[in-house]
């Protein structure tokens, strides 16, 4: 056996490895020094934060109600995937939430494009909020995530409020839908405490009353794992409680709601309103196409936000105030008025030329909609058969300026100032508007085709129901409005109208309203009677250069003491008489006669054997 090295030699190896020893354990101690003394205070805020994490409790949005509170929106709960950045978090996590691997496996489980995922991902590192990555998630993804929690770190599932609209897509365009906050809208709106994630009024109520609607978010500090996965509630520091928003009660009545939506439903594209002449209150207002804001609650796809907007028909769009149309025939009441009004003609008057089917002028034959003619008729019967010939001789006695003045006066031309977003302003035009448009020069013929509510005229459904209301109540303005109040807001207010409305004789509004009540009685618009009830309206079918005309009417009633003013616009659907008129008694009958004679049979049209030219309305319903 071979002697061992000697002695020293093994002492030195000793005092070598003792040395390293030493020098470990000193770098140690120094280290434990360094993590608990000079450190201490921020590592243990770290730690802190490893363990606690803060959470947003989401505020519900105020419930959104009719006159009589029923509900029209309120909210259910949401269970939502959710990425939540953990700040004391290594950048390791940062680089895993971006790792193919990751992305591939979120982006399956919440059927979303990994670009739009890693976007969030990326957006919530930045900002340290939590970022939604699915909203309203079935049981099958969350008991996945459940699953998975190893695998895709960061990720959890969340309870939220969600809008919930029990009536579907009645009233769509007017309530308007909330959806998840976008970038543009994020970053104007971060100071007022907005969040990714936070829904928000896109349209209609519930974006005008957006800052009524929306609540307080709480908050409260849970305890988690190290996954991130809540295990508790901190003791120590109780939770904030999240502040609903207010509620809003509408001036809408569900029962003349529904009974709009179903006179609409053969019409595909068109617009009707329902007004109370007496304050302006919204009682009901249909758009169609119609959607079901539902979906944009739940987080709608982008394959279902094309089917929704292919094809032109634009069912967000709210024809009822942000379209504009000729109002043809409808605007034969504002002509007669100015004609009464400015003393160019009398209720008896009947003007020079008698109407033989047309009308010459400038060298060209202006038509009228009934081509055997009405012969020569006073003013009301004018108005009852809506004789074109009379009233393109009225425009041109009026001129622009009178006839505009007037058609301003009762609500056209400019907005209503009604409490929704993006209201249409119409086209009244002036002679500074012709000057502009043909460099000087007004066309022969525009007056008379103003007369008769055609050439550059535009209006909206909602300023033909102002119209109406103003003549229904003798001159006075109104202010159109949907909300009633707003609950826990006792100082809300309608504003009241700043137009001075209309100031006629008494007896210029005698005749206007009987002739109105004339059409339908015997007139074009015998499909809008209601028995016991005077009704007064006016038929009207405008022309459109893209294809078939609109149908159009507006009516008011009871005549003696009105309470509801109605306009209806059916696009592309021929005569108003026919198509408009008895959609509008609809509505009527459940306003006048209650809800078991809603569908009632309208009775046989009578025919008016005391005027030799007028047409057989029972056989060829007018203009």
């Amino acid at each position: 056996m071979p002697p061992g090295p000697p002695r020293r030699i093994r002492d030195e190896r000793f005092g070598v490895l003792a040395g390293v020893a030493f020098a470990g354990f000193t770098l140690v101690l120094l280290g434990l020094l360094r993590l608990q003394v000079v450190q201490h205070e921020e590592l243990s805020r770290l730690a802190e934060q490893n363990r606690i994490r803060l959470d947003v409790l989401r505020a519900p949005r105020g419930a959104i109600r009719d006159r009589f509170g029923r509900l029209l929106a309120d909210n259910q709960p949401s269970f939502d995937v959710v990425f939540r950045p953990m700040p004391a978090e290594s950048l390791s996590r940062s680089r895993a939430v971006i790792h193919t691997d990751w992305l591939m496996r979120v982006a399956s489980l919440v059927q979303d494009d990994t670009t739009i995922v890693k976007r969030r991902v990326q957006e919530a590192n930045r900002t340290g909020q939590t970022a939604v990555l699915s909203r309203n998630a079935p049981y099958s993804v969350m008991a996945a995530v459940e699953e998975m929690r190893a695998d895709i770190p960061g990720v959890d599932v969340q309870v939220a409020p969600i809008r919930r609209y029990p009536e579907g897509s009645l009233g769509a365009q007017l309530l308007g839908y909330a959806g998840e906050i976008n970038d543009q809208e994020l970053e104007k709106r971060q100071d007022a405490g907005y969040r990714m994630g936070d829904l928000i009024g896109k349209t209609g109520v519930e974006r005008k009353y957006e800052e009524m609607l929306r609540g307080q978010d709480g908050a409260e500090f849970v305890v988690v794992n190290a996954m991130g996965k809540r295990v508790s509630t901190l003791s120590e520091g109780p939770p904030r409680p999240p502040i609903p928003g207010h509620d809003v009660t509408l001036t809408i009545d569900l029962d003349i709601q529904r009974a709009l939506e179903e006179g609409m439903a053969g019409v595909e594209h068109g617009a009707a309103v329902a007004m109370d002449p007496r304050d302006g209150a919204i009682l009901a207002m249909v758009s169609k196409p119609v959607f079901d804001p539902n979906e944009f609650s739940r987080g709608i796809t982008f394959a279902r936000w094309r089917e929704l907007t292919a094809g032109g028909g634009n069912p967000l769009l709210n024809r009822a105030i942000q379209s504009a149309y000729p109002p043809g025939s409808t605007f034969k009441v504002v002509t007669m008025l100015a004609g009464l009004q400015y003393g160019l003609v009398k209720p008896e008057s009947h003007l020079p030329t008698a109407c033989s089917g047309g009308y010459f002028f400038g060298g060209r034959r202006f038509g009228c909609w009934d081509k055997r003619g009405h012969g020569s008729l006073d003013l009301l019967t004018a108005l009852q058969f809506s004789c074109d010939v009379y009233f393109y001789q009225l425009g041109l006695r009026l001129g622009l300026d009178r006839l505009q003045t007037i058609a301003r006066a009762v609500g056209l031309g400019e907005k209503t100032g009604i409490d929704l977003p993006a209201e249409s302003r119409g086209l009244v035009p002036t002679k500074e508007w012709y000057e502009k448009r043909f460099k000087g020069y007004m066309p022969k013929g525009a007056l008379l085709n103003l007369g008769i509510g055609q050439g550059e005229l535009l209006v909206s459904p909602l300023q033909m129901a102002l119209m109406t209301s103003v003549v229904a109540n003798g001159g006075r303005p109104v202010r159109p409005h949907v909300v009633m109040k707003v609950q826990g807001v006792p100082e809300f207010r309608i504003e009241k109208p700043t137009e001075p409305g209309l100031e006629a004789a008494p007896e210029i509004w005698a005749a206007v309203h009987d002739a109105m009540k004339r059409v339908v009685d015997a007139g074009t618009a015998t499909s809008a009677r209601i028995p016991g009830f005077g009704v007064g309206g006016k038929t009207g079918t405008a022309q459109n250069p893209h294809g078939k005309d609109h149908a159009l009417f507006v009516c008011y009633a009871p005549t003696d003491v009105p309470r509801i003013a109605i306009a209806i616009v059916a696009e592309n659907s021929g005569h108003g008489g026919s198509v408009c008129a008895p959609i509008a008694a609809r509505v009527l009958r459940r306003v006048l006669l209650g809800d078991s004679l809603a569908t009632a049979p309208r009775p046989p049209a009578k025919r008016d054997s005391t005027r030799a030219a007028a047409p057989d309305t029972t056989e060829a319903p007018g203009d």
